[in-house]
């Protein structure tokens, strides 16, 4: 276990330099698992570490990884702080809370459009909002990112440089370095309304794109006229009623 800790404790680290040598400032720590919301200092960053080392060593799974990171924060946790969140023991979780975090039933979809939106143009690519399908209990986005040549360069020399990284830490790497933060995403609609990043999906499927799926809460009010605002860019579509 201290070896499987040890490499990726060192894997993390020239991630780390690797990214900020490049200039990858703005975006998302590469080679760290994202708990949403982050980590408010340096003993809950301490505390994630252990999580991911010990997850890395195969000695807890992901449900075991979130369920102890929930513990964690609700320790920490202040009053009227924004990270605060409710931890709830056993068997005692609130249905509408398990049903908001788990992955929502593909039988579940309301609605489902594809938006004839034009790219915008990031520093590693063209982003495109492919496709939006609304829940009973929100909206989950799809995003392609077809990578620029120096971004895919970057790629090709990040995974020679981590080839005793595991396969997922280094694709959620590469993605999470790539996509601009999910911190600077924000979603609101006509009336001001605003909408919570529940949180957000990645993977390479072809080596010269990135596909992402962000899910965000509560589900708007039909019709909604809703932009997506992602550092520093806007994406605009509507949503109407469904016909009867």
């Amino acid at each position: 276990m201290r070896k499987a800790i040890r490499e990726f404790l060192e894997s993390k680290l020239r991630a780390l330099k690797q990214a900020h040598s490049e200039g990858a400032i703005g975006r998302d720590l590469p080679g760290r698992i994202i708990f949403w919301p982050p980590p408010k200092n340096v003993v809950e960053a301490r505390l994630h570490g252990i999580l991911e080392g010990l997850r890395v060593a195969g000695k807890i799974n992901e449900h075991e990884t979130s369920d102890w990171h929930s513990r964690f924060r609700s320790v920490l946790a202040v009053p009227g702080d924004p990270g605060t969140v409710v931890y709830y023991t056993g068997d005692s979780i609130p249905a509408d809370v398990r049903a908001r975090n788990e992955p929502w039933p593909a039988d579940s979809v309301i609605l489902a459009i594809e938006p004839a939106i034009p790219a915008r143009d990031y520093d590693t690519g063209l982003l495109a909002l492919t496709r939006v399908e609304l829940y009973p209990l929100g909206v989950s986005l799809y995003w392609r990112l077809d990578l620029s040549d120096s971004a895919q360069a970057a790629i090709d020399k990040a995974r020679k440089g981590l080839m005793k990284s595991p396969p997922d830490l280094l694709e959620f790497h590469l993605t999470r370095t790539n996509l601009p933060s999910v911190h600077a995403m924000s979603m609101s609609d006509a009336g001001t309304g605003a909408f919570s990043l529940l949180d957000l999906d990645s993977k390479i499927p072809h080596e010269n794109e990135i596909r992402a799926v962000t899910r965000l809460t509560p589900r708007p009010d039909l019709p909604a006229q809703l932009t997506v605002a992602w550092a520093g860019r806007s994406f605009s579509f509507s949503l109407d009623k469904p016909s009867a």
